[in-house]
């Protein structure tokens, strides 16, 4: 089954209906059974496509190469960041030379519980192993984390400097807290394949 909303700029779109069963997560930026898709023309995509090959270059030039007016194209890059397409323009690190050595990805069993004011127990402890793993030294840094389906509850995205940040991380910081029950680690010997620019169509 589809639902229609009302979409980006009034664009009337179709997205998924929920499962009868199914319990969507309430995020800020995700909840799959609740997204509205922007309906994009040939020139947004262009213009997001030229963006992300070079966020820096000057507009004017990428109208020249767009053959489109710059007016134009600044209107459509105030629609797209209105509208959250784009929300924000980030440089693309070497996390390697700077020094973080060890990538591993962390399945976390949590302890059910209720919710805590709005968030549920997951989102709850997934919010505090992010801020004080920023805060505390000697652990590692929580690029994502991730509330998922299936036997664990959440998916961390971890990065660590040394070898002892991730052991600390693993042996002594998760098991002080109550609701994890379990955690397996999947160490990652080699990135095979990093894009976080989708194809366009």
């Amino acid at each position: 089954a589809r639902v229609s909303r009302l979409g980006c700029g009034g664009t009337r779109v179709q997205v998924p209906a929920a499962p009868p069963d199914a319990k969507p997560l309430e995020g800020k930026n995700y909840a799959p059974y609740n997204i509205i898709t922007c309906m994009l023309d040939e020139l947004d995509r262009a213009l997001i496509r030229s963006l992300m090959s070079n966020a820096r270059a000057p507009l004017s030039e990428v109208a020249r190469k767009l053959n489109t007016a710059r007016t134009t194209l600044s209107e459509r890059l105030e629609k797209l960041e209105r509208e959250g397409v784009i929300r924000g323009y980030r440089i693309d690190l070497d996390l390697g030379k700077l020094g973080y050595r060890y990538l591993a990805f962390v399945l976390v069993k949590v302890r059910r519980g209720g919710l805590r004011g709005d968030k549920s127990n997951q989102e709850a402890l997934a919010e505090r192993i992010v801020s004080e793993c920023a805060s505390r030294k000697g652990l590692p840094w929580v690029e994502e984390a991730h509330i998922i389906t299936g036997e664990y509850d959440l998916l961390l995205k971890v990065w660590a400097r040394e070898w002892e940040e991730l052991t600390n991380f693993l042996i002594k910081y998760m098991p002080e807290h109550p609701d994890v029950v379990q955690t397996h680690t999947m160490l990652v010997l080699k990135a095979v394949h990093e894009d976080r620019n989708p194809p366009l169509t």
